[in-house]
């Protein structure tokens, strides 16, 4: 089974995210996973409660996240850098271990109908939405891959929204479908950015996973 780690955030693939553990559960997780060579765990979105409670609501889709570096400190606290690689959907959850446990099916990256179009739309109008975050003076980087896949995951990155919208981008069933919702999202968030001239503040800023854990 995987071990599960509620947070919330939306990890999405390829996206790096450092994680400081304190809780003695998770500190166990870590351990755990150490221990069996296995050296990673599952990332999923809290609906409800917070990352110290045990009786929490969670997304049925999350990601895994590989450890990356591991730096413990003497008194048992435990930084680490991962990174997120493969979607799965939670079958069924075991509650009766210290923390979460979760059997799960993985989630194929299918393609779908990806065309020179529909890539050209989202680059070009993702480079116009960077554009219009850094005049605002937020900073991203802009070096945005030619292949679908990665592509669909540095935009979704990229566009600050609410917990719900992020996790309906990681939950698309296909490349092609993903690719077109973000399409839709940058549109809109570039008509509110025109009009507002404001920063949306996406959940992540408000309740910080540096420190949650």
């Amino acid at each position: 089974m995987l071990p599960i780690f509620p947070l919330q955030y939306v990890l999405l693939p390829g996206v790096p995210l450092p994680l400081h553990i304190f809780e003695p559960r998770y500190r166990q997780l870590i351990a755990d996973v150490t221990d069996d060579g296995s050296e990673c765990f599952g990332i999923v979105t809290l609906r409800r409660g917070n990352e110290t409670d045990k009786d929490v609501l969670i997304a049925t889709v999350g990601t895994v996240a590989d450890i990356v570096e591991v730096e413990p400190h003497p008194d048992g606290r435990i930084d680490l850098l991962t990174v997120g690689t493969r979607r799965f959907r939670i079958v069924s959850v075991d509650t009766e271990a210290a923390y979460l446990r979760a059997e799960v099916e993985w989630l194929e990256e299918e393609f779908g109908k990806v065309d020179a179009v529909l890539l050209g739309d989202v680059r070009r109008t993702c480079r116009i939405y960077l554009t219009r975050l850094a005049g605002l003076g937020l900073r991203a980087e802009d070096d945005l891959s030619h292949d679908p896949l990665k592509l669909s995951y540095q935009v979704a990155a990229h566009l600050q929204l609410p917990l719900d919208e992020r996790l309906r981008l990681l939950d698309q069933p296909t490349v092609a479908a993903r690719l077109a919702a973000e399409r839709d999202l940058l549109r809109r968030e570039i008509a509110l950015l025109s009009a507002t001239r404001a920063i949306p503040v996406p959940a992540r800023v408000i309740g910080s996973v540096f420190g949650a854990s």
